[in-house]
């Protein structure tokens, strides 16, 4: 299978970068403009009153300054308007190949994730055949327990010991301790560990029955 290469990704990224250059571009020529179209309207102004205090005809080039500034300011008014139009129509366009782009990468990655669920699975039949050999070996050992002193407990007047006691792994415990350890796989430890650490005390007692 081909190694993934995102370039559709890769291009609406630099799509969404050039949007947003443009936008803060058309924002910083707009915000120049407005300050502009509001000095020059001072000008025009200060020029009329000019004209009428020395009896002088109004600067017409500033008029025309003002009205290149307005059309200017309209334009990149506009401008901005549609950036996010034409994202939005470029976007669409590219839907089907992100999510051609989407389906592949999940594709590839999940070869990795097969190849460790198989190692997860292995640890978990060896788990649980220990799990049953210790059943068996539990319940062997609860019976000659029984055969060797259950008599001789009555007859010396022992009270009497339950051996299903003994070596017990409950499964009712939902939290590994420090002094209450054992080889069981408790909540807690399947928790930490897909929160990506060992369980503190599963790591404490690494060599607890070595």
């Amino acid at each position: 299978m081909a190694l993934f290469k995102g370039d559709t990704i890769k291009k609406v990224n630099k799509l969404l970068d050039n949007a947003e250059k443009r936008k803060t571009k058309l924002q910083d020529k707009i915000t120049r403009l407005q300050e502009e179209k509001k000095a020059m309207q001072e000008a025009i102004q200060d020029d009329f009153n000019r004209a009428i205090l020395e009896d002088l005809e109004p600067d017409k080039g500033l008029e025309k300054g003002l009205t290149d500034i307005v059309a200017d300011l309209e334009k990149a008014t506009f401008q901005l308007s549609q950036v996010d139009n034409v994202v939005a129509n470029e976007l669409a366009k590219a839907k089907q190949d992100v999510d051609k782009e989407r389906k592949q990468f999940v594709s590839d990655k999940g070869e990795g994730f097969l190849d460790l669920y198989n190692k997860m699975n292995q640890a978990k039949l060896n788990y649980l055949n220990a799990v049953i050999e210790y059943s068996t070996k539990k319940q062997v050992y609860v019976s000659e327990y029984w055969k060797t002193f259950r008599d001789i407990e009555d007859r010396t007047g022992l009270r009497r010991h339950d051996p299903r006691d003994d070596f017990n792994l409950g499964l009712n415990r939902r939290y590994q301790s420090k002094e209450q350890y054992d080889p069981i796989i408790r909540p807690d430890e399947h928790r930490d560990a897909l929160e990506g650490k060992l369980n503190m005390f599963t790591a404490y007692n690494v060599d607890k029955y070595k």
